[in-house]
């Protein structure tokens, strides 16, 4: 028991010297190997100071040893502080690059591993100090060499690290910084309509007690209103829940307390909403509280004022912005159908991100890991050229050898840098987008670094395509495209008259400027005559257009089917008959 509690004071004291600093804990590390490293460099010293490697006393190849160790976690050292001292002389240039010092702390071993090989290579001739009329011995020579072609091999190692860190990084910006910043302005949003919400109606007030078990524990919830149809109590559930995160929450509160940051507290707003946002239960149940809270009884739409009068005076310009960015199609009223459709498209948006940027870092870990393979063979290349004098005799019978490789592998080297460029460069679609290819309604799944695969709208059908033969499709983006619009072919009767087409044009702009279909539609219908047929009938096209796009697939089916059956009823009424 005894031996026990030594150990596991003698733990702790290396876990807090560890944990203390960075220099401590590098110290940890190197003490030990450069105390061994003594234990001969002492005996060459005294008692075996004779004892030579040809004509060089042991004695300077341990000191050098010494030195490569402990040169070797200087050079780390001084790659960790890269980043730091990036930051700080270029923000005093510009701050918009400070996000590439991200680059130089994931590129710390081969930075470190470049410096190193530099050190070692510079200080080859302290092995021969003691013997200064010895350095040309052949095996220091050879030693000499072999630390010089590291410094190229580790060049090349660094390079293609930075390379592939490069494109992480600038894809991850490029693809990825706009939406994240319009997520975070959404839900700090919610935030604030929640906390708002809340100060209004009380967690589990009779008023919204339902929607309140569906948004903090929407797992039991639907168990809890079978239970209670059957005629179970369900109290003792509910209670177990939230004595749970009253327990969590006092923790969370001290943690917050220390940081200043909503850590595992889950009564925060922007936790709550957060929890909200990953079930499409919990998400329709708060957009219904934060829209019932705002919207005064006996209306059915929530408008500006009714922000401006539960935030207050003092943030009249909050509430200004949180209503334009809910009111997405600018009609000045939002409905409870589109606060339940603007969350669950956060949500949504949020999850399709985080499996995007999961892909393509796997697609960038298959690029690093192929580039890896070729460094490996140019290393050898490295190797070879510095330690072969006849290899540059042959290098007209090497090219001979890698144009005949070329023209092996031609095609998959072709396939691949395609597949890259398409990938990293092009990026025509991200997982969860609403694409067109080849005429084919598709939803995509999943991206790998040479292929995606999809599922199709009309039959579920998984499809995988390969970034070789979508390089050269015609891709469209339903869900990038802003608000779309549609065209309808229908052939009347050749006895219609422009009087009956304007008639037409005419119930049809009444139908789209009614306060029940403003938000659906835009104003500005078009009725083009586009054919005549074979001079028995008149071909009609018929522009709407829609006030968004056409990636809710059911949204788009059921703004198209209200339309129709508009259309119908105006073409009688405009007294228009079939050919």
């Amino acid at each position: 028991d005894n031996s026990d509690d030594t150990l596991t004071r003698i733990g702790n004291l290396i876990k807090k010297i560890h944990g203390f600093s960075i220099i401590t804990r590098y110290a940890l590390y190197v003490l030990p190997v450069a105390t061994l490293l003594v234990i001969p460099l002492a005996l060459f010293d005294t008692v075996y100071q004779d004892a030579r490697a040809g004509n060089i006393r042991l004695l300077g190849l341990f000191i050098w040893l010494e030195v490569v160790w402990v040169g070797l976690w200087v050079c780390k050292l001084l790659a960790k502080a890269l980043p730091v001292i990036f930051q700080g002389a270029c923000g005093l240039i510009s701050t918009g690059i400070r996000k590439y010092s991200l680059v130089l702390m994931a590129l710390e071993i081969p930075i470190s591993l470049f410096l190193a090989s530099i050190a070692n290579w510079a200080t080859v001739p302290v092995i021969c100090s003691f013997d200064k009329g010895h350095c040309g011995d052949q095996w220091l020579k050879t030693l000499h060499t072999v630390c010089l072609a590291t410094i190229a091999v580790a060049a090349v190692f660094l390079a293609e690290k930075f390379f592939v860190q490069l494109i992480s990084i600038n894809y991850h910006r490029k693809q990825y910084d706009r939406k994240i910043k319009d997520s975070k302005r959404l839900i700090s949003i919610l935030d604030i309509m929640y906390d708002a919400s809340r100060q209004l109606s009380a967690p589990f007030s009779h008023e919204f007690a339902e929607l309140d078990y569906d948004i903090l524990d929407p797992d039991t919830s639907g168990i809890k209103k079978k239970l209670g149809q059957a005629g179970f109590r369900t109290t003792v559930i509910n209670d177990i829940g939230r004595a749970r995160d009253k327990v969590t929450s006092a923790f969370g509160n001290i943690a917050s307390e220390i940081s200043g940051k909503h850590i595992f507290n889950p009564n925060s707003a922007h936790s709550i909403v957060i929890g909200a946002l990953e079930t499409r239960r919990a998400s329709k149940a708060l957009a219904r509280r934060l829209w019932l809270s705002f919207v005064p009884e006996g209306k059915d739409v929530l408008l500006v004022e009714d922000i401006r009068e539960v935030l207050g005076p003092n943030q009249a310009e909050e509430a200004d912005e949180i209503f334009n960015a809910l009111d997405k199609d600018c009609n000045g009223d939002v409905s409870l159908d589109e606060m339940i459709m603007l969350v669950m498209e956060v949500g949504q948006e949020r999850k399709n991100r985080a499996s995007s940027m999961h892909d393509i870092s796997q697609a960038i870990q298959v690029l690093d890991q192929m580039l890896v393979f070729a460094v490996f063979i140019a290393i050898a290349f490295i190797y070879a050229a510095f330690f072969s004098k006849t290899l540059a005799s042959k290098t007209a019978q090497l090219w001979s050898v890698l144009t005949g490789l070329a023209f092996a592998i031609g095609g998959t080297v072709t396939e691949f840098l395609g597949c890259c460029i398409f990938l990293f460069v092009k990026h025509p679609y991200d997982v969860g987008d609403r694409v067109d290819i080849d005429k084919t309604e598709l939803i995509v799944e999943r991206i790998s670094l040479m292929y995606t695969v999809f599922r199709r709208v009309d039959n579920d059908k998984t499809v995988q395509v390969s970034h070789a033969v979508a390089n050269t499709l015609w891709i469209e983006n339903v869900s990038r495209s802003k608000a779309m619009k549609e065209r309808i072919n229908l052939s009347v009767s050749a006895t219609t008259t422009s009087a009956d087409i304007n008639a037409l044009r005419v119930h049809l702009e009444e139908f789209v400027q009614a306060a029940e279909n403003a938000r659906d539609y835009q104003s500005g219908i078009e009725v083009e005559v586009v054919g005549v047929g074979k001079l028995d009938q008149l071909d009609l096209m018929i522009e709407i257009k829609h006030k968004s796009n056409f990636s809710n697939e059911a949204l788009r089916a059921s703004r198209r089917n209200k339309f129709m059956i508009a259309l119908l009823s105006a073409i009688k009424n405009a007294g228009i008959e079939a050919p």
